[in-house]
């Protein structure tokens, strides 16, 4: 009984040879039993995957190398060429700066050169003639002179024909000249010019700081949106009595004919224009019968064309007023010369385009030439 039992369970656990499938098995716990698997359908296939080919992987591998060194090549060549553009670029603009530079320096020299030509004319005029007229070699319009493929324009002109606006302070500046004031004074009624103007340039000359009526000193100045200190001194330029109260742009272009900062502070009766000789006073007053008219102006005017003055007492050949006026007083003898001391050349150099002006201010003192004002522009 024992035995039929143990070969009935040796049996029941081997698989049937007929069925060939395994018996039912126990499933474990914790785990839910597999179904069947599920039927597949009918005409429908599993996608395959396709294999790699190493031979057109590598191929395609290769064009992309290509491509990208064509690319680098390309961008590098693109930096030369920039590159070399710049370099003739900045060279180009070397070339230019440096002929500009060369140009600008043989153009100063030529300017320079300029104002020596003024002086020979000059020193050779002092040994030939002893007064001075608007008829001399100095004074006449020269033609431009050319000079290899450059050119020289000087214009000489007289400073002693002007009002010497420095003259109007007495020496040790604390004071004007009546007597020269008066004179300025006369030539701002002429040229329709506020005469507080007058004023104001002697506050921006003297030594103190103390306005005068109409006139100004630092506190006006240093008031104004761009302020500045009246200069309590001299001019060094004309170009300074701008800075001055009073004096706009329309009245500094009136005064520039007329008035200096160099000069002997005699008026050259040769020379001289129409609103200086009606400048002219003997005395302080600036209605008094001593004053030079406009008339009598162009009689002087008119005299000295055929008859220019070797001194000033041929002033008396002009008419009656005028003689009577040279002996009653030191008019002529004090104010007035018929030679000029002091010039002003401008020289002006050019080449290709560039120019470069020589500014200057010379004192002719017997011969020679001592130069009081230069300026490289």
């Amino acid at each position: 009984m024992a035995e039929g039992m143990a070969a009935v369970r040796a049996g029941g656990n081997r698989p049937s040879e007929k069925s060939g499938h395994h018996p039912a098995r126990r499933p474990r716990r914790g785990v839910p039993p597999r179904g069947p698997p599920l039927p597949r359908r009918p005409g429908r296939k599993r996608p395959s995957i396709r294999a790699k080919e190493p031979g057109r992987e590598m191929t395609r591998r290769r064009e992309n190398e290509k491509g990208i060194a064509l690319l680098v090549t390309l961008l590098i060549l693109v930096l030369i060429v920039a590159l070399v553009y710049e370099i003739f670029r900045i060279g180009a603009r070397s070339a230019q700066t440096g002929a500009y530079g060369r140009d600008s320096i043989r153009c100063a020299l030529l300017a320079e050169a300029g104002t020596g030509a003024a002086r020979i004319a000059l020193r050779q005029d002092a040994r030939d003639n002893s007064f001075d007229t608007l008829d001399e070699i100095w004074s006449r319009p020269a033609p431009p002179i050319e000079l290899g493929d450059g050119e020289i324009r000087v214009v000489v002109e007289d400073e002693d024909r002007k009002i010497d606006l420095n003259r109007i302070m007495l020496s040790m500046g604390n004071a004007p000249d009546e007597r020269r004031l008066a004179i300025f004074r006369r030539l701002l009624d002429t040229l329709a010019i506020d005469r507080a103007v007058a004023d104001a340039v002697v506050d921006w000359l003297d030594n103190d700081d103390t306005p005068r009526v109409g006139g100004a000193e630092s506190a006006y100045y240093l008031a104004l949106p761009y302020p500045y200190r009246a200069k309590n001194d001299l001019f060094d330029t004309i170009g300074e009595l701008r800075l001055v109260r009073g004096v706009t742009r329309e009245a500094y272009e009136k005064l520039l004919p007329f008035v200096t900062a160099h000069s002997s502070g005699k008026v050259n009766l040769n020379t001289a224009p129409k609103e200086v000789l009606m400048s002219l006073s003997a005395g302080t007053d600036l209605d008094e019968v001593g004053a030079i008219d406009a008339k009598t102006a162009d009689e002087i005017i008119e005299y000295r064309k055929d008859h220019p003055f070797t001194k000033t007492d041929e002033i008396n050949n002009v008419s009656p007023f005028l003689r009577d006026l040279n002996n009653r007083t030191l008019l002529f003898k004090e104010l007035a010369d018929v030679r000029s001391t002091f010039f002003h050349v401008r020289s002006e150099g050019e080449v290709a385009g560039t120019i470069r002006t020589v500014d200057a201010v010379g004192a002719r003192l017997g011969n020679e030439i001592q130069w009081r004002f230069w300026r490289l522009e």
